[in-house]
């Protein structure tokens, strides 16, 4: 007699089922005590109520030793399981005693006749590698992002890609670096020029009174020379192309009033009350 054991997962519990002559038995001892009702009771209504078709099927053991295991054929499954009725067991075992009625005998049917059973809306393992890969382009996206706009919108996407996968949702934060908010960035790079005109340090290099033309290097080196603690990094540079106070008219060459030469300067109109001075 050619029997084979086929342990199924189900809902994190394990059933089997048994093969014996090509044909598809259960084994009931394992799904009854995973329902958590009392076997003993359920082996004798067993044994009453299917008795032309209950069978002692034995198996060996992973000790080695023979064990005899009691089994119903699996299309007979649907029908044991619909004879406990859930309204008359405890309240904490119904929901479980409910799932096994609706689905056990598919899943166990599945993985008889094709090694595997997916529930209706579960991912598959091709399904779960492309999600991966997505997750980990995403978190490879976050690395290089600044913005806080964008890292945000980045953070909703990871997040629930990562609860849908069943996984944890990484620090967010230890991610890459943001990029400080515009206003502060702007306003420490003209506090910087605040410093340049308390010292009397001329840095405009426009003849226009209503406009300030900066020319990046000549600052920098400013900066150097007077101690003047301010980096001109790319924050720096795309935070002042979107300024509206002073607001940004474009980079443009301008005859200088410093190096009586044509550089090219960053542009601004000046405030008004800048202008009235």
């Amino acid at each position: 007699m050619n029997t084979q054991l086929m342990p199924v997962p189900f809902h994190g519990d394990t059933v089997v089922l048994v093969g014996q002559n090509n044909e598809p038995y259960v084994a009931m001892k394992p799904i009854v005590t995973n329902m958590g009702i009392d076997w003993n009771g359920q082996r004798t209504k067993l044994v009453e109520k299917f008795s032309s078709t209950v069978e002692e099927i034995s198996t060996v053991a992973e000790d080695g030793k023979l064990r005899s295991m009691t089994c119903i054929p699996l299309r007979k499954l649907a029908a044991w399981l619909y004879s406990i009725n859930p309204n008359k067991v405890a309240p904490e075992l119904r929901d479980k005693i409910i799932q096994y009625q609706e689905e056990c005998d598919e899943v166990l049917w599945s993985y008889w006749t094709k090694g595997a059973a997916v529930r209706p809306g579960a991912v598959t393992i091709a399904q779960q590698i492309s999600l991966s890969k997505h997750r980990l382009t995403l978190l490879k996206e976050l690395m290089r992002s600044r913005n806080r706009s964008m890292r945000d919108m980045l953070g909703i996407e990871i997040t629930h890609l990562s609860t849908s996968m069943g996984l944890p949702v990484p620090d967010l934060d230890a991610i890459g670096t943001i990029e400080p908010p515009q206003a502060d960035v702007v306003a420490d790079f003209w506090g910087a020029l605040l410093q340049l005109d308390t010292k009397g340090i001329t840095y405009n290099h426009s003849k226009d009174s209503q406009l300030i033309a900066l020319n990046m290097p000549h600052l920098v080196e400013l900066f150097a020379a007077n101690g003047i603690q301010t980096i001109i990094g790319t924050d720096v540079t795309n935070a002042l192309k979107r300024c509206t106070e002073p607001q940004f008219l474009g980079m443009k060459a301008v005859d200088s009033t410093i190096r009586r030469t044509t550089t090219k300067c960053w542009v601004f109109k000046k405030p008004a009350q800048i202008q009235s001075h």
